[in-house]
């Protein structure tokens, strides 16, 4: 069960967002401050409210992961999808987009109703600050939010009260992200630490500093290029990794970050913000998200964990990783589920590396049950200790000459927990096959067995062609070993194939010699390795903006796509060969220009 407030409703103050509702005189979706805001229980019940808003299917419940997160990393998997925010084939009057607009601005009008009359009850002064810390906290988050996918937005930061202020224009996008600064900064002097908080649900001081962290990172970058905030976003890092209370650290396991978001466990030390989801609406709850049902590995057996497997990884981003690097297999699944039962491991070829499903989001870890087709208990992870380390090291390249060996040391610790040097040592690396034999069977596999080297857990699986076992693909890589193990090939009706296997290094995880040798040889590195480390997290579309690499890296791989994919998967380039300029921003929603008459279209739209 999750932590936080799960005894309490989530209460909406305001349930429409748009300006008119806003402007309604006496609305019917609007409790008075005379009447409310009269106790600390009340303002816990509206602090639910801006917290709710994050969990809404127009943010983390769905818009976010499904529809806004069509990048270089994955694509939309459905070929009659010719039209949509998912393939970037969209009009201003998207219905999509517009509702996550109106719900940001949801977000921000019951923040601010919150903020107004924080002041009434008779309370605690150190809740009633943590109640406004938090609240400052996602009203400057939300802001920012609308700054990354509209740039300039009207700047609300009261509450509307009179019908003659209806037309707020845009403030410029400085304006914005110095009202986001504001909020944050003061937030993070209001929220108590995160141990003392004690889970990843709720605003604390480590996830405050983590996002300013961001936000300083997108100021530093295109289009306001205010390189001054990189030093502010290597310091905000560096709190958090310096917090000897929090004593940050990452998970040994990258799996089990993951499996800990779906099977409702807390690990304050890398989860440092999340979006809390519980129950599957087949029960007392209805917080759920489509998180997994929507964008985990093809599945339709519900006892397993049903998914529609319809985000798809490219191929670009497939080959981004090594072969050893443990995060590839589980972020981009080599199987999906089928057989009689549905729910039996069918491996993906080797080179069919276009319709490999988003792996990263597990929903056989999930631990309430019965399970639901469509919604999922999964946790969003808006903020970990790993983006951290990276944005520290991105910041601090950005200001040296030379990488930093801290800078270079914060990029090996995400690595060597990628290939899994804390969890089992040195493990294998390849087999090859040195002889393929001859008389084996496609349908009746030969058997591999792995022997001796001192370790053990290792597993593999034959392929076989024309009567040969033409390769050996590794399913599990084992632990311990300190020398290559024994390779032997047995049943399968063949005979005389033959193969030798190779383990790691110790250092093979490190950040190579030569892609931190300069300032713009790590820069580059660093860019892949926030891919590798955190695709399908909602942040690879605003990286690339920032880095002015978003169209370029659509094109690259949209293109790479029509060439290689199967000719009933080419579908999947439509996202990439799609953009153009105006995909960095999306439309003003129609709706909200004809209501509020002062905006002004983003160009292109």
């Amino acid at each position: 069960m999750k932590s936080f407030y799960i005894s309490l409703l989530a209460f909406a103050l305001i349930t429409q967002g748009s300006c008119k509702k806003f402007l309604e005189t006496e609305p019917s979706d609007f409790l008075a401050p005379e009447t409310y805001y009269n106790t600390e229980k009340e303002l816990m019940y509206a602090l639910t409210g801006v917290y709710d808003v994050l969990g809404s299917p127009d943010l983390y419940g769905d818009n976010v992961f499904y529809h806004f997160d069509i990048t270089d990393e994955g694509v939309y998997g459905h070929a009659g999808v010719t039209a949509g925010v998912q393939v970037y084939n969209f009009s201003s009057s998207d219905p999509i987009v517009a509702a996550t607009w109106k719900t940001l601005y949801n977000g921000i009008g019951r923040a601010n109703l919150l903020l107004e009359n924080i002041g009434r009850p008779v309370m605690d002064e150190d809740k009633r600050k943590v109640i406004k810390g938090e609240t400052l906290f996602l009203r400057g988050y939300y802001y920012f939010l609308l700054a990354q996918m509209w740039g300039d937005v009207p700047l609300i930061l009261q509450t509307t009260r009179s019908p003659d202020d209806t037309q707020r224009p845009r403030a410029p996008l400085s304006q914005v992200y110095s009202q986001v600064l504001a909020d944050l900064t003061e937030a993070e002097t209001l929220v108590p630490s995160i141990k003392a908080v004690g889970f990843g649900g709720r605003a604390n001081k480590s996830a405050v500093r983590g996002i300013l962290a961001r936000v300083c990172l997108y100021m530093a970058g295109y289009p306001l290029n205010d390189r001054s905030k990189y030093t502010d976003a290597r310091n905000w890092a560096k709190k958090v990794m310096d917090d000897a209370e929090a004593a940050h650290t990452l998970n040994n396991s990258y799996n089990q970050v993951f499996i800990n978001l779906a099977a409702d466990k807390y690990d304050i030390r890398e989860s440092l913000f999340e979006v809390e989801f519980w129950g599957n609406r087949s029960d007392a709850y209805t917080e759920s998200g489509r998180l997994g049902s929507r964008n985990g590995i093809r599945c339709t057996n519900v006892d397993t964990g049903y998914s529609l497997g319809r985000i798809n990884a490219t191929p670009r981003f497939y080959h981004r990783y090594e072969a050893l690097d443990e995060r590839r297999d589980w972020n981009i699944a080599p199987y999906i589920y089928g057989g009689t039962d549905n729910a039996e491991r069918e491996y993906w070829p080797e080179s069919n590396t276009w319709q490999r499903s988003c792996g990263k989001y597990r929903r056989m870890y999930e631990v309430l049950l019965p399970k639901s087709t469509s919604f999922t208990p999964i946790n969003y992870p808006i903020l970990r200790y790993s983006d951290v380390l990276l944005m520290f090291a991105e910041a601090d390249n950005e200001l040296s000459a030379t990488p930093s060996p801290e800078a270079v040391n914060a990029v090996n610790l995400v690595r060597r927990r990628a290939f899994g040097k804390n969890i089992h040592g040195e493990n294998l690396s390849v087999i090859t096959v040195t002889d393929g034999g001859n008389g084996y069977s496609s349908t009746n596999l030969p058997v591999i067995m792995i022997t001796g080297g001192g370790g053990s857990g290792a597993t593999a699986r034959a392929t076989v062609s024309g009567g040969r076992v033409t390769a050996v693909t590794i399913t599990d890589r084992g632990a311990f070993y300190t020398s290559a193990p024994t390779i032997t090939i047995t049943g399968g009706g063949g005979t005389g194939a033959t193969a030798v296997a190779q383990i790691t290094t110790p250092g093979d995880a490190d950040v190579p010699p030569g892609d931190h040798s300069s300032q713009n040889n790590f820069r580059a590195f660093l860019h892949d390795e926030r891919s590798r480390e955190l695709c399908f997290e909602g942040l690879r579309k605003g990286d690339l903006i920032r880095w002015q690499e978003f169209i370029a890296e659509m094109r690259a791989a949209g293109t790479e796509i029509s060439q290689i994919a199967a000719s009933a998967y080419k579908f999947e380039s439509r996202a990439g060969l799609n953009v153009s300029e105006k995909n960095y921003l999306f439309p003003i929603p129609t709706n909200e220009m004809s209501l509020n008459r002062a905006l002004v279209q983003n160009p292109g739209w």
